[in-house]
Order: structure tokens, then sequence, then C-alpha cells
């Protein structure tokens, strides 16, 4: 390692004072910035530099950590960055190198300023593999050899680069927190005086320690930071119309609502059972068998020797003399070993609303009885209105009129079937939040979400896509894509899943289509036409009959 130093810090004395010549020259920059290299500011006779809109960076930078070798041939003007087995190739004023033979474009071309050879500060660390970030508050280049980090025995990369400043290691936190099953433990308070690089939220180790209630060791010789922070479910109780769940640490879990029976699942991520959770699954021979798949029902647990439910806490049926009725039973397991995963499921009497409460010692959550239902509740989405008009069509027509057309004839055909109670975020021309489209579904505790929606990019895109989110959600995303495409005869596109709002913050299974595209000629003809919108219509009606009865009726 200290050769591949010496190496560097010559080929940085090589970059620094001379070697290529004055008659080149970048334009005359405005914007300067500080450089600061594994934690040390670094004042080179020519600092780093904005240029139309992009950080170039002395070639030193390239070389940084990496023990690079750097050759300039003058008649060419072009330099050959060679690490490796790696090859980069840059010529002046060109916005184009080869890397290992294969030509990639830059965004922005390579200069001379002060005979020094700058380049783009992104491709840089791109390329070659130095962690680089940008200190927007201080406007301070931040650039270091990699650091390895590695959280509960994973290596994370991409975007959780520790960068070193002032001789102490800083941590994307933020980042961190999330990874770790503590998103919501971190506020704007315990943030205070963190330094932003690239946008995240850095802290040094020790604060860091402390606000992730975790161990945290930086090895400078093997170049590498870990963090430690398991949790643990130290027992479950119950207190009103409330489920507590005590825990050694912040928990921000997720979960979700599985239907027939009815169970809220939690699954608690970076988290083991205590000793007495756990000893009570081995003495009533119960295991992580007894909580199945997300997507599949819960079966009952073994029978413990007292009568009870191994790995359970039961609760008397709605009717008796319970503090809790709605519950039936609430059950645990070890879920998932790595990373961790505890899974609570609470087994309920009757479908209810709730609420998941946050606190530095564990979880509350709050039932209460979801709204009486007089059937299967189904919630039908017509994307966009009032002043959202959504994506626009070459003939001048709007996505939402076609969204709320598809939704209102749906409605009418729903009527026949008196198993179906139907509920529309909206029946005329008004503008809804994505937040008040979720909650109409919630709260109103709906078996079923579909959001009708059409699509816009390039004037030769085509095709029918369906969303889901949720696992629970793709058996009906199956079924509505296979409904659709019958309809529209358009290019399939697929089934796929993605974080849409409306379907990601919905409790049931929520599915979200794009019927086909407002942009192209051809399609966009076919939406605008009555007999094109009664198929659709009558084909997405199909596809919530079909789940109903042999996916939703099998449960």
């Amino acid at each position: 390692m200290k050769k591949r130093w010496i190496s560097l810090w010559l080929l940085f004395a090589f970059c620094l004072f001379g070697g290529w010549g004055n008659d080149a020259f970048a334009e005359q920059p405005g914007d300067f910035v500080k450089l600061v290299m594994d934690g040390k500011p670094v004042e080179p006779d020519v600092p780093p530099l904005i240029q139309n809109g992009r950080t170039l960076v002395p070639i030193r930078v390239i070389a940084e950590g990496l023990g690079a070798d750097v050759a300039w041939d003058q008649p060419t003007r072009t330099a050959t960055i060679t690490r490796e087995n790696s090859t980069l190739v840059l010529q002046l004023n060109r916005a184009k190198a080869v890397v290992n033979g294969k030509e990639v474009a830059l965004d922005t071309a390579p200069v001379i300023y002060h005979q020094r050879m700058l380049l783009p500060l992104r491709f840089v660390g791109e390329t070659l593999g130095a962690a680089i970030g940008w200190d927007a508050d201080s406007r301070t280049v931040v650039v270091n050899r990699t650091i390895a980090l590695e959280a509960n025995g994973k290596d994370l990369t991409g975007s959780y680069k520790p960068f070193v400043l002032e001789d102490d290691v800083y941590l994307p936190v933020e980042r961190l927190a999330e990874y770790l099953g503590m998103k919501n433990g971190l506020n704007a308070a315990k943030l205070a005086g963190a330094r932003h690089i690239d946008s995240q939220a850095y802290i040094p180790l020790a604060r860091a320690e402390e606000l992730l209630d975790a161990q945290i060791r930086w090895d400078k010789g093997e170049n590498r930071v870990t963090i430690k922070r398991v949790n643990e479910l130290d027992a479950i109780s119950t207190e009103g119309d409330s489920i507590l769940l005590s825990t050694e640490k912040w928990v921000t879990p997720q979960h979700f609502v599985l239907q027939g029976p009815y169970r809220i699942v939690l699954d608690l991520p970076h988290t083991v059972l205590s000793d007495k959770l756990s000893e009570a699954l081995a003495d009533g021979q119960a295991s992580a068998d007894a909580l199945e798949a997300a997507d599949q029902p819960i079966q009952d647990d073994k029978e413990a020797d007292d009568g009870g439910q191994a790995g359970s806490t039961a609760q008397p049926a709605a009717g008796e003399n319970s503090a809790l009725p709605l519950i039936k039973s609430i059950r645990y397991s070890q879920y998932q070993e790595n990373p961790a995963t505890v899974r609570v499921v609470i087994e309920l009497n009757q479908k209810s609303n709730y609420t998941v409460t946050e606190k530095e010692d564990g979880l509350a959550i709050k039932l209460a009885p979801a709204p009486r239902k007089t059937g299967f509740l189904i919630v039908l989405d017509a994307g966009h209105g009032g002043k959202d008009n959504g994506a626009s069509g070459v003939a001048g027509n709007v996505e939402k009129e076609y969204n709320l057309s598809i939704i209102n004839r749906m409605m009418e055909l729903l009527k026949q079937y008196k198993e179906f109670q139907v509920v529309a975020t909206r029946t005329t021309d008004v503008y809804l939040t994505l937040q008040e489209r979720v909650a109409i579904a919630n709260e109103r505790g709906a078996d079923l979400f579909l959001s009708v929606h059409a699509n816009s990019f390039k004037a030769d895109s085509r095709g029918t896509e369906t969303y889901y989110y949720n696992s629970y959600s793709q058996a009906f995303a199956n079924i509505v894509h296979r409904h659709l495409l019958k309809a529209t005869q358009f290019p399939d596109r697929g089934v796929q899943k993605s974080g849409f709002y409306v379907i990601k913050y919905t409790k049931m299974p929520a599915v979200l289509t794009e019927t086909g595209f407002l942009t192209n000629a051809y399609e966009n003809k076919q939406m605008m036409s009555p007999e094109f919108r009664d198929r659709v219509a009558r084909e997405l009606v199909a596809a919530i009959r079909e789940y109903y009865l042999t996916v939703y009726d099998s449960e």
C-alpha cells in the first residue's frame, strides 16, 4: 500500500506541475470549488471548477487511491490512464472516452486549464472506482479511496458511500437507518448539523453509533466500516384497543393486510425473537412454517400442551367478554434468518382499520372496526381529474376524461352483481390528491382497488401495461392484464412491479392499468372510440369477477 501511495503522489506531482504544454485552455471558469482528499484539504494550483453545469477535476483525482499510471501523447493530445486491468483513454475537447476499448459518451469534454488536464467528476468516479461526492453547502469535492461498508453481514454499495473528513469517517445515516429497519427513527432535530454530500445527510461515526443505536467499527487497515444493529422483539401484549410490541430498539415495520381470514401482518426487519419468545416457540413445537408466505393464507399453528397456540397469544372470539373482541389470535415467528426478520400476524374476527405508531421501545397497533359493508367492496379510481389533466393525446384529448369514462362504465356494469359494493374515488371531473384516493380505500376497508390510466411517451411507443406493488396484489394484476389485453389488442408490455403511490399505500390487493399510449396516433384513436371503451370496461369488470370467484373465494 505504501508503494502505491508513493507512486500515486509522484503521479500527482506530475499532474500538478506540468508536462502538457500551455497551448490549450478551457474557457475562463467562474466557479471554483474546494477539494478534500481522504479527509485532508488539498489546494492544487488549479482547483476543481464548475463549467457548463458540470464539475471538472484535475486528473490526479482520477488516480486517487487507485495506483493508476498516466501517459500523455502530445501529438494526439490524449491521456491514457491505466490501473490493473482497466484502461481509460481521453482526448482533449472530445466528449467521448474509450474504456477498455469501448467508446463511452461524456457529459462534457476534458479540457486543459492553466496547463492542467481537467475531467468530468462523475465520469471519474463511475469509471475508475474512486468514491467521489459533492458537498453543495461548502462547495467541496470530496474524494476517497473506496471504503467498504458492511451492515449486519451484507456489503452495501452504490449510494452507501462512506467519506473521510477531518480524520473521521462520515456515514450516510438516513440511508443506513432505512436499510437497518428504523427509517422513521430519525427526524430533523436529530440530524441537525449533518453535512450533506450528494444530497444525503452524513454524520461522523460516533454520532452515527448513537443515532442508529448500533455498533460501528472503522478498520483503517482493511479500509472497511462494519455496522452491527440487530433489534430484539421482547414481548407482545394488549392494552385497550391496541397491541403493543416491545422491542429493544426503534423499528419501522413493513405491514399489510391479508384476507380470508382477515389478518394484519407486520414484518420487523433486522430483528430477532427474545430468548423468552423463542422458548415459547420451542416449547410449542412451532416454527416459521406456521407463518406462510405473504401472499398465501396462514394456517392454524400446532396445538401446544396447554391448549393454547405455540408462538401465539390467543384472544376470545367476538361476542365473548373480551377487552379486544376484534382479535382472534396473535402469532409470531422468526420468519427469516438473513436478514433477520420477525413476523407478527394479528388474526381478526372481522375486518378492522388500524394504525401503527412507532416508538423508541416498540410499536403500538391501534385497531378500530371497519365501517360496515354490505358485500365485497371494490374501489375504482379514475386517475387525475380537475386541474390535473394527466397525459395529452395527439388529437388534443386528455387522459383524465378517458379514465373517468372507463370508471363510470364499470360502475354501471358492476350493479348487476349484488355481492359487490362499489365506490368510486370520483365520478365527475374533480381533483383528488393521491393521499385522498388511498384514504377512500383504506378507511372503508376495501377488498380490491383498481386505478385506470392511459400512457404517454414517444409517438411510436405502444402497448398495454399493468402495475402492482405488493406481492398479494400480483394475482389480481395478472388477471386484470390478461383481460385488458383481450380488450385492447395492443402490444403486451407486461405486468410490472412499481411503487405508484395509490397501489403502494393501499392495504388491499391493488392494481394500476395503463391501457395504451395517447401519444401514439393509432392507440389514441382507439381509446377515443366509445366501442373500445365499452370493451375495456367489460373486460375489467370480468377481471374483477374472475378474481372474486377464483382467488378471493378460495382463500
